[in-house]
This record gives structure tokens, C-alpha cells and sequence, in this order.
């Protein structure tokens, strides 16, 4: 009996050590600049592609975690009435050999990243408008308005590049673009989520129906969807999580509150990662619509913007005070 008690123990034990979830600050890269402003940033084995609004898009030799060292920058201008006009690098999104860059007032550029110490555009699309976040289907991109709502372009021809499909919605400023076909669903910080389903196939992206949008008090600064179940960083609201079955029909289920505002979400096997304003958090989601906290780093001098994670490391951007900015390394455990 006393080594059947024991061994219940293990197993109990044993289940208790397996839900953990943990990590550790390993080093930090920072610099510093004028107007930063932070969004998505992406990864491509030693290359970290970090978008920095008015500072441009830098590339970041990570192959030594303790000594991160900026190894380029891509910035662009265009005249305009006989004026400069930059392009403010907002996100990316990295595929191949290529850099699909939300470039602000220059629209989208896809550029040439076989060599990170000079990249070069090889494709771009702009119509008068801020694209602020880009997602890719296929040979095609969605681009997310700063404040005009979606657009969906097709890139086969990079010299050709051409509008397919849009939802231009005046003041919508897109922050994420989640593509779960035939559903897409949009974040628009105070105006909330949009989803819309598109008729099969779903590379026609002919506009099928409208559910309803789900707004709250609080800005939706990112959405991510797992089968049936949407996260949203909320900003002061902290978690949300949103039952999708009616369909798509978003019903809040649970109102979690953060350390901080939440910002930045990302989904790693049966963990859920929230980046907040003064931490970042663990949750347990093995069961979706209860989010478990099991961790917590706290560090209330950053401000944690976008995660991304690369095998068993997690990388973290951050601001601190007005001028430095960083990204800050962690090992999960």
C-alpha cells in the first residue's frame, strides 16, 4: 500500500512538472533612437528583421544570442512634388529568401533578403494609403491599412502587382491580420475585430457574408485563433478569450487581467504567451477556453512590445524611457 501511495505521488507529481512552464532572461541587445515605434518583428535562422516606424527596418545577426550586433538597415525614399518621402517601417513577414515589408506611406515592399547585408526591393504596391501589417496566403499578400481596413493583392507578377479583393473601412486602423480559411479576422485596436468569410476556393476572396464585429472598451490590439477559440491582447483589459462557434459569432467568454496592458500573443504547442506592457506571461491553454497563468517575468522598467519564438528561445522587443529600445532573450524551460 505504502509503495502504491508513493508511486500515485510520482505520477501526480510527475503530471504537475510536465504543465510547467518557465523562462529565464538570457541577454539584451539595446540601442536607441528617435520616434521608435515597435510593431511585429520576424525571424530567419541567424536574422532577426526588426521594423522600427521612423528608424527604418534593421537586420540583426543573432547566431550569438550574447553578442547581437546590427548588420544592415533597408530604407527608402521616394520624391513626391519634389519632396523626400519616406517609407516608415511598420511589420514584416519573412519567407524564402524574401522580406514582404508594411512600409507605411510606400506601401508594401517585397524585398531581395538572399544577402541580409543589402537588401533591394524586387516588388511593390502602394495606393495612397499607410499599410501598417501584412499576413501571406499563398501568392498573395493581405494588407492591413493603417487606417482604411484590408486589401488583398496577388504578387505572382512582381512587376505587376494587382488588387483583388478589398473591405476598405474609413478610420479602421488594421494592427493583425488572421488567416484561417475561409475566414479572415481583423484587429483594429479601438474599433475592435471584423471577420469575413470568402466563398470557395478561397483564393477568389469574393466577399460572402459579414459577421458581427465584436468591440469592447478596450483597444483589440492583436487576435489569435485557435480551431474554435480567439485570444485578443486587449490592451488594459488585459486577456480576452472569445467563443467563435456561432459562427464566428465573437462571444466573450473570460476576462483575464495582465500584468500591465497586453500587447503582443503568441500560441507555442499548449502555451499561450501574452506580452505586457510591464511583463510577459505564461498561460496553460489545454483546455482554450480556460487559460491557466502558470508563469510570469516582470520587469517593469521595459515595455514589452512583440514575442517571437525560435525552438526553445523566446525573443521579446522592448522600449525603455523615450529613446532606448531592445530585445530582450530568454530560454524556455
Amino acid at each position: 500500500m505504502k509503495r502504491m501511495l508513493i508511486f500515485l505521488f510520482l505520477i501526480v507529481a510527475l503530471n504537475e512538472t510536465t504543465v510547467a512552464q518557465y523562462i529565464y532572461p538570457l541577454s539584451t541587445y539595446t540601442s536607441s533612437g528617435k520616434k521608435i515605434s515597435l510593431t511585429n518583428f520576424d525571424i530567419k535562422d541567424t536574422l532577426l528583421f526588426l521594423p522600427l516606424g521612423n528608424e527604418e527596418l534593421h537586420v540583426l545577426n543573432i547566431s550569438d544570442i550574447n553578442n547581437i550586433k546590427k548588420i544592415s538597415k533597408y530604407e527608402e525614399y521616394e520624391k513626391r512634388y519634389g519632396e523626400k518621402v519616406f517609407g516608415n517601417a511598420y511589420g514584416i513577414k519573412v519567407f524564402g529568401n524574401r522580406a514582404y515589408l508594411s512600409y507605411g506611406d510606400l506601401g508594401l515592399k517585397i524585398l531581395d533578403i538572399s544577402d541580409p547585408e543589402t537588401l533591394y526591393s524586387i516588388g511593390t504596391y502602394y495606393r495612397h494609403q499607410e499599410v501598417y501589417c501584412v499576413e501571406i496566403f499563398e501568392n498573395f499578400a493581405l494588407l492591413g491599412f493603417k487606417n482604411m481596413g484590408l486589401e488583398i493583392v496577388d504578387f505572382t507578377d512582381l512587376a505587376n502587382i494587382e488588387m483583388v479583393s478589398r473591405n476598405n473601412v474609413k478610420d479602421f486602423p488594421v494592427q493583425n491580420i488572421q488567416i484561417f480559411p475561409p475566414y479572415i479576422m481583423i484587429s483594429g485596436s479601438s474599433r475592435g475585430l471584423k471577420t469575413f468569410k470568402f466563398l470557395e476556393p478561397f483564393t477568389n476572396f469574393k466577399q460572402a457574408e459579414f459577421p458581427k464585429d465584436f468591440v469592447n472598451e478596450a483597444p483589440a490590439n492583436k487576435i489569435l485563433v485557435r480551431a474554435s477559440t480567439g485570444y485578443v491582447a486587449n490592451d488594459f483589459r488585459g486577456l480576452t478569450v472569445l467563443n467563435l462557434n456561432l459562427p464566428l459569432y465573437p462571444h466573450e467568454v473570460k476576462e483575464i487581467k495582465t500584468n500591465g496592458k497586453a500587447m503582443d500573443l503568441l500560441i507555442d504547442r499548449n502555451y499561450l504567451y501574452v506580452a505586457c506592457s510591464k511583463s510577459i506571461e505564461v498561460y496553460d491553454i489545454r483546455e482554450p477556453e480556460k487559460p491557466e497563468k502558470i508563469f510570469e517575468h516582470e520587469d517593469k522598467d521595459k515595455k514589452f512590445h512583440s514575442i517571437y519564438i525560435k525552438g526553445t528561445t523566446l525573443f521579446a522587443s522592448f522600449t525603455q524611457g523615450k529613446k532606448e529600445y531592445g530585445i530582450l532573450v530568454f530560454q524556455i524551460e
